[in-house]
């Protein structure tokens, strides 16, 4: 199966108005009064009260958003994509765009209340700005209310591959090659889709094997393990032969060994309860990453 049948491509779209702008006349003021050159110094100004904490739930609700829908490997982070070219892109295999569409979607629902209390908010937040600046109050500053309004925009675009490898358009409109697609810049996505591949592979492996590891360890040493360490297995292990693109053997035997493993466990409070679940949950993990552990330098 090629790629183009396995992942699209998807890239967010988060805008929102900084309330934070740089003062240069207040730089100047403070290279005037230590009597150094003003490019040596910047300023800026809080453009909303400190305790106004819509603006700061807005950009935890962003962080979510990357993390959580596109982010699938580092600290935290559980989402269903890999980068695909250092551009915002990134590749989605189409078995899990349900769950993402369904993940980003509450998110976008979370982040639209947010956005509506500002705006509700809006007249009292510059008021109480004024009162706080003082003199550094500028009313250019802000934007009109319909103005900001549009400054806001939480959504996500996406793109296909078509056959010959080539990047389709917005919209699931797949590129014609014949019009302006060099034999080069074919190569260059040739490229990056093989360079996606070994990615998405690499590190889906690589986050099993760690997920795999720490719970079993916990489950043999009899230590104490948080409900989310099975959840992230049991996450992991449904999702994890959507990153077989190569369609690897070695990776499907591992997606069943797992699927077997966790078929009869309700959750982690089964494994605390039942030594057997456990012991034969120990017994899957070690078997699944001996196989991941003789395919370094394969994937």
């Amino acid at each position: 199966m090629k790629l183009n049948e396995k992942a699209v491509l998807v890239a967010p779209v988060l805008r929102k108005w900084n309330p934070r702008k740089v003062d240069r006349r207040l730089a100047r003021e403070m290279a005037d009064k230590y009597g150094v050159h003003s490019d040596m110094v910047s300023a800026s100004k809080r453009l909303v009260a400190l305790n106004e904490k819509s603006f700061s739930n807005l950009q935890t609700i962003d962080k979510n958003i990357r993390n959580h829908c596109f982010y699938s490997v580092g600290l935290g982070c559980t989402g269903f994509c890999v980068p695909f070219d250092g551009k915002g892109w990134h590749l989605l295999p189409t078995e899990l765009h349900e769950k993402f569409v369904a993940r980003f979607n509450g998110y976008k629902d979370k982040r639209e209340r947010i956005v509506k209390k500002i705006l509700d908010d809006y007249d009292s937040i510059v008021k109480e700005a004024k009162e706080s600046l003082k003199d550094m109050f500028d009313p250019s500053d802000y934007p009109s209310k319909a103005e900001i309004t549009g400054l806001f925009e939480c959504d996500y675009k996406q793109k296909v591959l078509n056959e010959e490898g080539y990047i389709g358009s917005e919209g699931n409109i797949a590129s014609d090659p014949r019009f302006g697609v060099s034999g080069a810049e074919t190569a260059e996505v040739q490229t990056r889709e093989r360079s996606a591949i070994e990615i998405a592979t690499g590190q889906a492996t690589l986050k099993m094997g760690a997920l795999l590891t720490h719970l079993a360890d916990c489950l043999k040493e009899d230590k104490t393990f948080r409900d989310n360490s099975y959840n992230k297995v049991a996450e992991a292990v449904e999702s994890f032969e959507s990153w077989n693109f190569n369609g690897s053997e070695e990776l499907t035997k591992v997606s069943t060994i797992l699927k077997e493993a966790i078929a009869n466990i309700d959750g982690a409070s089964d494994l605390r309860k039942d030594k057997d679940k456990a012991d034969k949950f120990v017994e899957a993990s070690e078997e699944a990453n001996a196989i991941l552990d003789n395919m370094e330098g394969i994937i």
